[in-house]
């Protein structure tokens, strides 16, 4: 049936406009006329499409062409765009606006299966009616711990599920009626936590609402002797994307962040308010109103521009950033009129922003200081043949800024920045000639830092000529400074070009009474394999020739070898000389790059050898008084171990300054760490081995938990460690060193029936030695789809508990207290 895929292939990304819809397998293809209309019916076992990163499956799939549905029977499976499975008896799809009908539907979202009889999907929110949904579906349990029945369940596009009219079961069994619940199922924090520390007693709570003009959770919390703290964290559903968060903690903390965006083809607006009192006592806001929001090449276009902060903290100095207050800007399209065309903008606005430190106007207003400025934007450009082998071409670009303050005579301040040019070119066969204007000016002031450009004036006009006829070409340049009333040097230059060489004379002459001011040769033979290359310089001001350039090249197969050497004519002699060689077959490559500097007196090699996953390298300098060396080693490929190893010193009468530097990666879901390492070798003033540092992070699982046997017996914990570790060798101190360990230790895991886990860590965060040991204990009790978690903190006297539900609870909160059970995430 390969001519059946083939045609099908071809036929239907016809029969969807926006999307190509693609026919991965099918057995039998039957076109027939309902009506006017076209409906193609395809059947198999099954039938396989792929649409734009979306993956069907059934039985019989029937597309009705002028409606554009897609109706699909028969043990139907279909896999979104955002990973969604929905699996149906019968899905009918309208391709026109992403809709569909499903009867009989099981959906599985993340950690969250969802049932029902009858499904929709509208602007991208799937409805289910009477619905069912567990998190426990995948967690091995026989009875879900947890479930709840509803009247409506939407599944929003992300990870947002609001479901209505709902009935709590616990065991299968009812246990509470609520009329909203809401579930996040990708983004995840603890909805109760309590516990104690140094200041007391505290209790944290995230309670869920819906509304008509979103949803999110009201946060509750108490203090103990510190008071109540209260918030929320708000989640739009419409067409903007809306988020707002609030949260004040006792007795003077307040963190928020509001962030909207819309985007439509008339307009589009963002803004961003924040502060976190935690960081900095600061309320920074962003406001961005652009108009129209996707524009075409012929519209205007406008905008609004607000951004600052606001200072909460006297006691402390504001930061120094741009602030617009605002800042309105508006642009033309490009306005076009045969061979000429023309674009400009205006932006206006008041600024706050650091001074010039270069402007004594600005000085005097201090450090930072709010100025208005207007800034004045056009170019303008002109390109046209007027007549047979003659080309012109205009161009003038400006900006002007202007300021509200003045400057030490009153006036004004303000910047310029104008570029004018201009060219005529005249070709004649082989001959050409061009006259050139170019006009640059950037002066003025500005009482800013960030916009102040340094000062430039240039104004010239030139004439060139010359003259191309293969291999020969000549060229002659000269033009005068009208700035200041000068003529420019003269610039001629010859040149012979061919394929397999090239020869090229300059010379800069000048014409105000200076002669011949440069002198340059250059030459080329390239007779493959061989490449031969030399250049000298002549600076007649200073009477001193550059270094002579001498280059050799042969091309290996696969690789290359290159010698290149520098003299110096007026009198040092050699300078340097360099060799460099290159070869590559397949996953073996060589590499060997090696300087003489001669007037130095040294000698520097560098070299590789890549031999598939292992390398070798050596690095060494020599000098009349010694030799430093490293040689290095690596091995491994992603995901690891990786290692890399690194022997380095210096040979002065003896071994000096020996160090062996190691380096372990390896990046696994079972093991995952960072290693490195430097240990010191014997050397002439101090011939002991020992550790001089060492540092560590990551995790590991040594082994899993094995679960009790049918009687009872027989189980064995997991072991798993992670953190980072850092030693230091300190013989300043009575011990010897120096221990610093972060989140730092064990973590044991017991497994208990229908895959309940208990984990119980315990990890150090302090400076050894010098101190107690003072450990962080964990307990987090995991049931897959929940997780109770109960912490002891001996560090700062501190204990809590935190609850959390939903798929992939317990890891969630583990990492937020520093444990990993493995390596890779």
């Amino acid at each position: 049936m390969r001519w059946l895929l083939a045609f099908l292939f071809l036929l239907l990304p016809a029969l969807a406009q926006e999307k190509v819809l693609k026919v991965l397998e099918a057995e039998k293809l039957e076109l027939r006329l309902e009506g006017e209309e076209e409906v193609y019916v395809l059947t198999g076992n099954p039938v396989r499409l792929e649409r734009d990163g979306e993956a069907l499956e059934a039985e019989r799939v029937t597309y009705f062409r002028t409606r554009k549905l897609l109706l699909l029977s028969g043990s139907v499976r279909y896999r979104d765009g955002e990973g969604r499975l929905v699996e149906a008896e019968e899905l009918q799809i309208d391709l026109s606006d992403e809709s569909f009908d499903a009867l009989e539907v099981r959906i599985e979202a993340k950690d969250l299966l969802l049932t029902g009889p009858l499904c929709q999907r509208v602007a991208g929110a799937i409805l289910l009616e009477n619905g069912y949904a567990t998190p426990c579906a995948s967690c091995g349990q026989e009875v879900p711990d947890y479930a709840f029945r509803a009247r409506e369940i939407v599944l929003y596009p992300g990870d947002r599920v609001v479901a209505r009219g709902v009935v709590v079961l616990v065991q299968e069994k009812p246990v509470l009626e609520l009329p909203v619940l809401l579930l996040f199922l990708s983004e995840r924090r603890p909805r109760f936590e309590v516990g104690q520390d140094e200041g007391g007693f505290y209790l944290k709570a995230a309670l869920p609402y819906v509304s008509d003009f979103g949803l999110g959770f009201t946060l509750l919390s108490y203090y103990q002797g510190r008071g109540y703290g209260f918030g929320f964290d708000h989640v739009g559903t419409g067409e903007a994307k809306e988020r707002y968060f609030f949260l004040y903690t006792p007795p003077d903390t307040f963190q928020y962040r509001g962030e909207y965006a819309l985007k439509r083809q008339e307009f589009s607006v963002s803004a961003l308010l924040e502060r976190d009192d935690t960081r900095e006592k600061l309320s920074r806001f962003r406001l961005e109103s652009l108009f129209p929001g996707t524009p075409t090449p012929g519209e205007w276009r406008y905008a609004l521009r607000l951004e600052g902060f606001l200072d909460h903290d006297p006691t402390t100095p504001p930061p120094r950033t741009l602030q617009r207050l605002p800042e309105l800007e508006v642009q033309s399209p490009v306005l076009r009129e045969g061979p000429f065309s023309v674009q400009a903008s205006l932006a206006v606005g008041r600024y706050l922003a650091e001074t010039n430190p270069l402007n004594r106007s600005a000085r005097a207003l201090g450090p930072y200081a709010e100025v208005g400025r207007a800034l004045l934007s056009h170019s303008e450009s002109l390109s046209f043949s007027p007549w047979p082998g003659a080309s012109l071409r205009a161009e003038n670009r400006f900006r002007g800024f202007y300021y509200t303050t003045q400057n030490p005579d009153g006036e004004p301040e303000r910047q310029v920045d104008w570029t004018t040019t201009a060219s005529l070119r005249q070709s004649l066969g082989g001959f050409s000639m061009e006259v050139g204007y170019a006009r640059s000016v950037q002066e003025g002031e500005t009482p800013f830092r960030f916009d102040s450009l340094p000062q430039r004036r240039s104004h010239q006009a030139t004439l060139s000529l010359g003259f191309q006829e293969k291999p020969f070409l000549l060229s002659l340049k000269a033009g005068r400074d009208l700035e200041v009333g000068r003529y420019l040097p003269l610039e001629a230059q010859a040149a012979l070009q061919d394929p397999g060489y090239a020869l090229t004379l300059a010379h800069r002459r000048g014409l105000e009474g200076e002669g011949p001011l440069e002198t340059r040769l250059e030459g080329s033979l390239t007779p493959y394999p061989f490449s031969l290359r030399a250049s000298l310089r002549y600076d007649h001001t200073k009477a001193l020739f550059d270094p002579l350039l001498l280059q050799a090249g042969y091309a290996l197969p696969g690789g290359s070898l290159n010698l290149a050497h520098r003299h110096d004519l007026n009198g040092q002699g050699a300078l340097t000389t360099d060799l460099t060689y290159a070869l590559r077959e397949g996953a073996t490559a060589y590499t060997l790059q090696g300087r003489r500097d001669w007037q130095q007196n040294t000698l520097a090699l560098q070299g590789q050898a890549i031999l598939g996953p292992q390398s070798f390298s050596l690095q060494a300098t020599w000098d009349p008084r010694a030799l430093a060396y490293a040689l290095g080693y690596r091995a491994g490929t992603a995901p690891g171990p990786l290692l890399d190893l690194l022997l380095s010193g210096r040979y002065q009468e003896g071994l000096r300054g020996t160090n062996l530097r190691l380096g372990l990666v390896q990046a696994l879901p079972e093991v995952g760490f960072r290693l490195t390492a430097n240990l010191h070798l014997p050397e002439v003033e101090d011939p002991g081995v020992y550790l001089r540092d060492l540092t560590f992070s990551g995790g590991a699982e040594l082994w899993k938990p094995v679960p009790a046997g049918a009687e009872g017996e027989g189980a064995i914990p997991g072991l798993a460690f992670s953190g980072a570790l850092t030693y230091a060798r300190r013989p300043d101190r009575p011990e010897g060193y120096g221990l610093a360990l972060r989140n730092f230790g064990p973590t044991l895991t017991f497994l208990g029936r229908e895959n309940t886990k208990l984990h119980l860590a315990a990890l150090l965060t302090q400076d050894l030695p010098g101190t107690p040991l003072k450990p962080r204990f964990l307990l987090v009790l995991d049931r897959c789809c929940w997780a109770l978690r109960f912490t002891l903190d001996a560090q700062k006297g501190a204990m809590g508990l935190a609850f959390l539900y939903g798929g992939q609870a317990a890891g969630l909160l583990l990492s937020e207290e520093g444990v990993r059970l493995g390596g890779a995430p």
